[in-house]
Parts: C-alpha cells; sequence; structure tokens
C-alpha cells in the first residue's frame, strides 16, 4: 500500500472514530462470520429497515476503509446502522470493534477462510469474539446456536444474548427447511410459542442462517416477526453468492464466485447434489483455505463434481489432475472436460449450454473466472491470465463486455456492466 493511500486509511478511520461517538443516537448492528457476512447484513438490514430508517454497508466493502465509510455516511436521523465487518488478519476485529463500538453483534459461524493468517478453527473464533467484548448489559449479541463455537462465545458475553439455529434449543429457530433447486429457500420459523412460514429467494439450505440471523435481529428490535418474514421475501441473493442468472442459452448460472474457500465450496456443491435440472454442470479452478497439497487438492476437486454433478468443467493449472479424479470416482470421461486458461472454458461453455441447465461457477479469485459468466454473451476485453485486484470484474473498466448475445434475453433479465 502507498504511503497516500495509507495516509488516507488512517485519516478516515480516525474521523469515523470521532463520527460514531457524535452518532449516540444511532444503534450500530455489526455482522461478522467466516461465510455469509454480505448476504446476511444486507437481510438484517431489510427486516430492520421495515420499522427504522436504516443506513448499511454498500455493497461488500467490509474493510477498515469500508467501516470507516459506512460509519461517516450516518446521520443522525438514522435509527439503526448495520454493518459488515470482515477481517483476513488477526487484531482486525479488535480494531473494528473500537472503530465502531456495536450495539448489537451477529455472529454467523467460524469456518476455513483466511487459513493462511490464522491457523486454527479455535484462532478464528478468537478472533471474531474481539467484536463481543464492547457490548455492555444493553446490548445484545445475535449467534448461532448450531456452530459450537459461536454458541460457546454466549458464556463470555455480558450482553443480552439470542441464538438462532435449526433446534429448538435455540431462540429463533427454524423447521422444515427446504430448497430444493428450482425452488428457493423456505421454512417455519419458531419464536416462543410463535411460529410462520418464510419464503425467501435464497438459493440453498445453507442461507438459513443468514435468513434466521435478520429474523433474530428484528425480534430484538421489536420487528414483528410477520413482518420480519415479508422483508426477507423481498431481499434478492447477493452478487456471485448463489446469484442465479439467466444466460442467452437458456440455462441458468449459479453465480458463487466470491469467496474460493473450500468450505463454501462443500456449501454450493451440496446445493447442485439435490437441484433439479436437465443437466447440473460445475465450472471450477481451485480451492483454498486447505492444508492439502496441490496434487491433493485438485483430486478432492474432482471427487467431489463427480459426487455432486453430471458435468463438469476444470480449468487452469490443476484442470488434468482434476478431471481425471472425476473419472476415477465414476464421471462419464465425455463429461470431465479441462482447459489450461478461462478462456477456452468460456467458449467452449458457450457452445455446450443448453436450455435446461444448471451451471454452478467456482473458481480461485484471482483466476477471475466471473469472465466466464461474461463470455456467455459474447466479447470480453480483459484476456490477463491472472489479476491481483481483489474486486469482482463486473465493475473493471478492463471488463469491457461486447453482450453482442444479450439480446436473446427480454430487457429485464440482460446484464448490465456498471462501472464504480
Amino acid at each position: 500500500m502507498t504511503a497516500p493511500k495509507k495516509f488516507y486509511g488512517f485519516a478516515l478511520s480516525a474521523l469515523s472514530f470521532l463520527w460514531r461517538r457524535l452518532m449516540f443516537r444511532t444503534t450500530f448492528v455489526a455482522v461478522t462470520g467466516s461465510l455469509g457476512k454480505t448476504t446476511s447484513s444486507r437481510a438484517v438490514a431489510a427486516v430492520l429497515s421495515v420499522r427504522y430508517l436504516t443506513n448499511a454497508t454498500r455493497e461488500d466493502r467490509n474493510s477498515r476503509t469500508g467501516l470507516a465509510e459506512t460509519i461517516l455516511r450516518t446521520r443522525w436521523r438514522h435509527r439503526i446502522t448495520v454493518i459488515e465487518i470482515g477481517t483476513n488478519l488477526p487484531g482486525a476485529l479488535r480494531r473494528g470493534s473500537w472503530q465502531v463500538k456495536p450495539d448489537a453483534v451477529v455472529v454467523l459461524n467460524v469456518a476455513r477462510c483466511h487459513t493462511e493468517n490464522f491457523q486454527t478453527l479455535e484462532d478464528i473464533a478468537a478472533e471474531k469474539e474481539c467484536l463481543l467484548r464492547p457490548l455492555g448489559s444493553r446490548g445484545v449479541a445475535i449467534l448461532n446456536g448450531d456452530d459450537p463455537r459461536v454458541r460457546a462465545m454466549a458464556k463470555r458475553c455480558r450482553a443480552r444474548v439470542l441464538t438462532f439455529g435449526t433446534s429448538p434449543d435455540s431462540n429463533v429457530w427454524a423447521s422444515g427447511i427446504s430448497a430444493q433447486w428450482p425452488c428457493r429457500l423456505s421454512f417455519v420459523v419458531h419464536h416462543g410459542s410463535r411460529s410462520h412460514p418464510v419464503q425467501t429467494q435464497f438459493v440453498g439450505e445453507h442461507w438459513v442462517y443468514a435468513a434466521l440471523a435478520a429474523l433474530a435481529a428484528g425480534l430484538a428490535y421489536d420487528v414483528d416477526l410477520s413482518v420480519a418474514a415479508s422483508a426477507l421475501a423481498g431481499c434478492e441473493p447477493f452478487s456471485a453468492r448463489m446469484q442465479p442468472l439467466p444466460l442467452p442459452s437458456g440455462a441458468t448460472i449459479l453465480r458463487d464466485d466470491f469467496l474460493p474457500s473450500i468450505d463454501a465450496c462443500e456449501q454450493a456443491l451440496r446445493v447442485m447434489r439435490t437441484s433439479r435440472a436437465r443437466r447440473r454442470m460445475l465450472e471450477i479452478s481451485d480451492v483454498t483455505d486447505t492444508e492439502q497439497p496441490a496434487e491433493e487438492r485438485y483430486q478432492w476437486i474432482g471427487a467431489a463434481a463427480a459426487e455432486s454433478v453430471d458435468f463438469a468443467v476444470f480449468f487452469g493449472e490443476g484442470g488434468e489432475t482434476a478431471a481425471g479424479a472425476a473419472v476415477a470416482a465414476g464421471m462419464k470421461p465425455e463429461c470431465a472436460r479441462s482447459f489450461p486458461s478461462y478462456q477456452e472454458a468460456g467458449e467452449f461453455l458457450r457452445s455446450e449450454l443448453r436450455e435446461g441447465d444448471l451451471l454452478l461457477l467456482r473458481c480461485d479469485m484471482n483466476d477471475h473466472a466471473e469472465r466466464i459468466y461474461w463470455a456467455q454473451f459474447g466479447s470480453v476485453g480483459c484476456s490477463r491470465e491472472r489479476c491481483d485486484v481483489i474486486h469482482l470484474c463486473d465493475s473493471c473498466p478492463e471488463l469491457r463486455p461486447g453482450l453482442e448475445l444479450a439480446v436473446a434475453l427480454p430487457p429485464g433479465q440482460r446484464p448490465a456492466w456498471r462501472l464504480r
């Protein structure tokens, strides 16, 4: 990071620290966890905004600068600010808690993520727990009761604790969970003697925790359960987080190309195993946050693909190994294809996809395989093999998608390329 950027970040953080103390009338709700923070924070904001004027994190800006920007957008008229807080380094959440001074904290889960800097799950849990320390007796801790490491945080928390999960042991819990594609996530939520059906637009049963966290946050701040459920029904999947999108071929793509961690990949593959589609297809390059050496990692990818989908496209340096492992695990050889680059994988998919197919897009973020999605609509301007920019290509000026084939879709379903 250059000196001007460092100075800008420090100055912005200092200013936001002061501004947060002036916004003492606003309740700050922090959302953290290894997986699902962005979707959960949007769901929490959607529920709370039906009763309160709410400010929230824009896009998925959960870095130190993003926190500062969200705080500085808070005004006296805002009753609630929902702020997503992430970390990839030890100590970041301790600084985040100092900066945000939350009144309520949602902790979603502890999973393998950023393991290059956190050696164990216990280290990750300790980092997440830093956000709970500023909470006093008037604060609220909203914790995932199904995650043992998160649930254990309740014993050391001074605040009022609300747990959510899939067991009656939690304060807010779900039963009758269903999410078999093409259906979206639905369930029945229970709180005390009350129950209410919930229908969402999320793809996959694993999003039940994002939905329950939002419902629990609503209950903590006096939003009626039925009103909160209605608010959730209008909350759409966030970009590149199991986001279903139509393609000119008539196929549907599930973009899940933001987080390459192995735990996130396993969640997505569980969705594919139960999906109903003409063909269940996967495009993948690699996974992160696993101690497996490269050869074993690619073999795991191939075997997992064979168990979860009917057709797999592997690309990158481990593509051939993964394809071989898929065939060894039972996939037909003609259904396990490998390509050295994303361009060739994208071109193949454009010719292969048919109406009724369901394609899951997974990749290492550095590959920026979201260009495979854009390539289904025509030419793509960027051809870099590797890129260190960490945001999605969707708003990058180098993407320059031609969108020649987008006319095959109705106007409301065509992709829109928007620069930041």
